[in-house]
């Protein structure tokens, strides 16, 4: 009785540990990606802000270039 009473104590101590050694990996997991996530919105945010800035420009030297013709009539 005793021997199955150890042996279920250290069955339910390595079952412990699996299952804290799961959940560390899983929150090692959890937190790059959160960080990547992050990384992913800066860039995109970077990348709209750039657009943005590029097509106000093409449509200011487009206005520009149309306001120099001269028209045919």
């Amino acid at each position: 009785m005793e021997s199955a009473m150890e042996e279920f104590h250290r069955f339910e101590e390595e079952m412990e540990n699996m299952a804290k050694a799961e959940y560390d990996s899983l929150n090692h997991v959890a937190e790059k990606s959160r960080s990547l996530g992050k990384t992913m919105e800066k860039a995109a945010t970077f990348a709209a802000k750039k657009w943005s800035k590029a097509s106000m420009n093409s449509a200011v030297k487009a206005i520009y270039v149309n306001s120099k013709k001269v028209h045919p009539s």
